[in-house]
């Protein structure tokens, strides 16, 4: 059994018709027919798509008896991006025109079909092009990331001020009216002096935020420091009345201690992380404009 009748069998096998066959391998059915006809023969990557669609072997569909046709040339190159130009006697179709692509005019590429994963290695697909389609398909593809770049670094912008600024508007004024109108904060500091404490802490709050939403290191010292507790002894008691309601009093207690932990962890946390932000905000700012916010969250 020739080639072209193994291809014409397991197509029929599988219920395809020759326009079915050469859609799933992206060639012509004109080009299928002569393939059955005995006229031309598939080229190698071709030959594996085939047979991996059929499920057979390389070896079955080009037995021994066969002589494999030496004049095409096929040059391949490993999985990527890269162009690699073809000769072959059989007709493409470009995937982005769908039209027929001459044999001077063939240009193709390594495409994904199942990404790397756990246990397993990418797999690949060639998909044909016209070499000016292909240099179109690129240049597209260029202009999407630029785009894409361009508007995760204006979200980044928007993000780190934005909420920078909201966050320093609202320390600067939170701290001020605490000291220009609790009496006790009124006696001790002087009205200009609270002014510039309440900027401070408006620029501190301000700093934090714009470092920790651009990815800076602020980020995990905020974390880490907010996060600290202690972890409380068990409890030994007697089984009556009394033993229980003093294990319920001092569940009540670490709860109570646990909550002011908190609070205290969380307020170092803000301070420490303030006080950090306002030092590194000008480096951290430096850096975002010279790697267009990349880095940021």
């Amino acid at each position: 059994m020739t080639l072209g009748q193994k291809i014409k069998k397991l197509r029929n096998d599988k219920g395809l018709t020759q326009k079915d066959l050469a859609d799933q391998v992206h060639v012509t059915f004109q080009t299928v027919s002569k393939w059955e006809k005995d006229e031309n023969e598939p080229d190698v990557s071709t030959l594996r798509e085939i047979a991996k669609l059929f499920g057979v072997t390389v070896d079955y569909l080009i037995n021994e008896d066969e002589e494999v046709d030496t004049q095409e040339e096929v040059e391949e190159e490993p999985p990527g991006t890269k162009t690699i130009i073809v000769h072959q006697r059989e007709l493409h179709v470009c995937e982005r025109c769908k039209k027929d692509i001459p044999e001077d005019d063939l240009a193709m590429e390594d495409v994904v079909v199942r990404p790397a994963g756990r246990g397993r290695s990418a797999e690949y697909r060639k998909a044909y092009y016209h070499k000016d389609c292909l240099d179109q398909l690129r240049t597209e593809r260029a202009k999407a990331a630029a785009a894409a770049k361009i508007a995760k670094s204006s979200r980044a912008k928007k993000l780190s001020f934005g909420w920078g600024i909201a966050g320093g508007v609202v320390a600067l004024v939170a701290t001020l009216l605490s000291l220009l109108l609790v009496p006790s904060a009124k006696e001790v500091i002087h009205p200009g002096a609270a002014v510039g404490i309440s900027i401070g802490a408006g620029y501190g709050i301000f700093a934090m935020l714009y470092c920790i939403i651009s990815g800076s290191y602020i980020g995990d010292v905020f974390v880490w420091c907010a996060g600290l507790s202690i972890r409380f002894p068990g409890l030994i008691f007697s089984w009556d009345i009394e033993g229980f309601i003093w294990v319920i009093a001092m569940k009540i207690l670490f709860a109570i201690l646990g909550f002011l932990i908190g609070v205290f962890a969380l307020i170092f946390a803000i301070v420490l992380s303030a006080t950090l932000g306002a030092v590194s905000f000008p480096f951290v700012l430096i850096h975002n404009i010279n790697t267009d916010y990349e880095d940021a969250l």
